[in-house]
């Protein structure tokens, strides 16, 4: 009994608990105004209406139907092309020489100023909220692969030229899995940004996704409502950075 509570899971569920706990006692017995802030009782229960379809949010499968869609579109497009240009930095010096440069240039740019000029070329869809889920997302992946390419040992190509092994070969059986945990941090940070980059989107136009409703339930002072939906959106980034734990625990074990 004593080891199970000493354990990191026991003590972060208890941190937890008696946070909810000291948060429900504030809001029902303190002086917590309910157009600020929430008792998570309230929050729960507003969660349960709102995935049981229960008309506490408009449409709410939809919206998130189109942020999820919007998220792995643009994570999709972010991981593909950030490994290719950290594979090109890392195998090309001269092309790294020239082009990483200007991307840490980019990198250190504020991206939120970015966006209106990009939903002035490409209008309020989806499109310019993935485009800025690309744009936000991109260069944890790009940099992570190209110092973990960059970071391997030589010895280990040469040891593996000795014995008869091809350039892909190596690339594919001793660089890639000797940087396989350094692009696996990268693509979960990554994904963290693209989701970052793809709700702003969502927030600063206001038409529809997971954004659209924690803007409705702001302007409109639903509390409980805006609480729930943006505990639901946490829970779908918290989901997909678990998967990503889990998949560099499996690598790095195999």
């Amino acid at each position: 009994m004593t080891r199970r509570l000493k354990s990191p899971a026991a003590a972060r569920l208890g941190l937890v608990v008696c946070v909810l706990l000291l948060w429900e006692g504030f809001c029902r017995f303190g002086d917590a105004s309910p157009i600020l802030i929430a008792p998570p009782s309230a929050i729960l229960w507003q969660m349960v209406r709102i995935l049981a379809a229960a008309s506490a949010v408009p449409e709410f499968y939809r919206n998130a139907a189109i942020t999820v869609a919007e998220i792995i579109v643009a994570y999709a497009i972010t991981a593909a092309l950030g490994i290719a240009l950290g594979l090109l930095f890392a195998t090309s010096k001269v092309i790294g020489d020239a082009f990483e440069p200007v991307l840490l240039v980019l990198y250190a740019i504020p991206k939120i100023i970015l966006y209106p000029l990009i939903v002035l070329i490409l209008g309020i869809g989806m499109t310019p909220k993935i485009v800025f889920g690309i744009v936000v997302g991109i260069f944890a992946i790009v940099f992570n692969t190209a110092a973990g390419l960059r970071q391997i040992e030589p010895s280990y190509a040469r040891l593996a030229r000795v014995m008869g092994y091809g350039r892909w070969q190596i690339f594919l059986k001793v660089e890639l899995p000797a940087a396989a945990p350094t692009i696996l941090a990268g693509l979960r940070l990554g994904f963290g940004y693209t989701i970052i980059g793809v709700l702003t989107g969502e927030l600063l136009v206001v038409n529809q996704g997971l954004g659209f409703l924690i803007n409705w339930a702001s302007i409109n002072y639903f509390t409980p409502q805006l609480f729930a939906i943006i505990v639901i959106t946490l829970a779908i980034g918290a989901g997909g950075n678990m998967l990503f734990a889990a998949l560099e625990r499996r690598w790095v074990r195999g």
